[in-house]
């Protein structure tokens, strides 16, 4: 335990520092370009990433599931290798299917997007999609600290790159765009310098291996999807039906949340990293006691958070932005749902619990989707407000905790068995 806490404290000071910059650059660009601009920019990150998430096919959790399957083998230049094989051509595919909808759409479906913008932020699509399977593949051979390297540097570089081309050469969105894909240009070159000092004459693409990739993304992509559909079809929904405005203080305000999941995102990567050796069952009695520990210190955050965002907001941001704070507030209680996914997702890969998984989540997004086109329309970013509530506070609570449940008496059983 005290092992796993010393990953979740590494991981998370980095990530600490990842949102912190994050939150910087949102609140310095949308004190620059104001809610209008910022909405813009909001909704071409949330195209950009909408592709890259549909594109990486979730193949960085599926190697997880791949290791445990392969536990006694030599697997990392087979996965290393097919997920390199993956990248340039998922990559290639997502961008030929952005500009083939943008040609029969005639531009509507990117609303309020002009196309350089959407050029731009769409560079984002394989730094997005490689940082997913390189992080995955770096906490799965111990490199945690190579990733946290990483994120400092990048991060740095990202606030560098936006003071330079926001401040100084006052380039609008296009220059907030261009500096983000920069830092994350730099997160992803450092972690693949890592990956290939770890096996640098060694690399395969293995047709099997890339066959049993494609058979775990089938199981399991359909979920990453869906995941990734609740958190951003209310501002890709709300650039459509609401006014820019609303996509900038809704952005502003689930930004802020997001912030708070900073803990259980670092608990979640330093799990993966015990994974990788001991396997689910073994894990479960310190996953366990790690969610406790964290759930709690998410409520005792979201305390301080309450209080403190209507002194933050104004001060950061400005007046204009004052509306997002009532939003924040009502949003607070989705990070429970949020955190408990997090928290408990090594044990579904682990598990290879990928079809269970895929149907819980599907319908919690097709009934967040449904949701969202009705109420959006009528209340605009309220309706976006309530929709989340229903999806993170209720169906994903109820969901996890059950998978919870399930989990502790699975271990019970299985203690038993070893002890007759």
């Amino acid at each position: 335990m005290k092992i796993l806490w010393q990953n979740v404290v590494e991981v998370g000071a980095a990530r600490i520092y990842t949102l912190l910059v994050g939150t910087a650059v949102v609140l310095l660009t949308a004190r620059i370009l104001g809610p209008e601009r910022q909405g813009i920019i909001a909704a071409a990150i949330a195209w950009a990433s909408l592709f890259a998430n549909f594109a990486g096919l979730s193949l960085g959790q599926v190697v997880h599931y791949r290791i445990q399957a392969q536990k006694n083998q030599d697997w990392f230049p087979g996965i290393f290798g097919g997920l390199l094989f993956f990248a340039f051509t998922l990559t290639l595919v997502a961008h030929l299917v952005a500009y083939a909808l943008y040609q029969l759409t005639e531009g509507e479906l990117f609303k309020n997007i002009s196309p350089p913008v959407l050029i731009i932020a769409f560079t984002l699509i394989p730094l997005i999609i490689w940082e997913q399977y390189s992080s995955n593949l770096l906490a799965a051979v111990g490199r945690l600290r190579q990733y946290n390297t990483a994120q400092y540097i990048g991060r740095s570089f990202w606030i560098i790159s936006i003071i330079v081309l926001l401040v100084i050469l006052d380039m609008g969105v296009k220059g907030a765009l261009i500096a983000q894909a920069l830092g994350q240009a730099i997160v992803v070159l450092i972690g693949s310098v890592a990956l290939f000092k770890v096996a640098p004459n060694s690399l395969q693409v293995k047709k099997d291996e890339i066959k049993e990739m494609l058979k775990g993304s089938a199981k399991l992509h359909f979920t990453s999807v869906s995941a990734f559909l609740l958190a951003q079809a209310s501002i890709l929904m709300l650039n459509h039906f609401g006014s820019k405005t609303e996509v900038g203080l809704f952005q502003l305000a689930f930004q802020m949340v997001i912030m708070l999941l900073i803990v259980p995102q670092a608990a979640s990567i330093a799990l993966y990293s015990r994974l990788s050796k001991v396997g689910p069952d073994i894990l479960w009695p310190e996953q366990k006691k790690l969610i406790l520990q964290v759930l709690g210190i998410i409520l005792f955050l979201c305390v301080l958070a309450y209080f403190a965002a209507p002194i933050i907001v104004p001060l950061a941001v400005g007046p204009e932005f004052l509306p997002a704070v009532k939003v924040f507030r009502l949003l607070l209680p989705i990070i429970i749902g949020m955190s408990l996914v997090q928290l408990m997702t090594p044990q579904w890969i682990g598990r290879g619990f990928f079809f269970p998984a895929t149907i819980a989540t599907s319908i919690v997004a097709a009934a967040n989707i449904a949701m969202n086109a009705v109420l959006i329309p009528k209340y605009g970013m309220m309706g976006a407000v309530w929709t989340a509530l229903f999806s993170y506070l209720g169906v994903a609570v109820l969901v996890q905790t059950y998978f919870a449940w399930w989990c502790e008496k699975n271990y019970k059983k299985t203690l038993e068995e070893k002890i007759i």
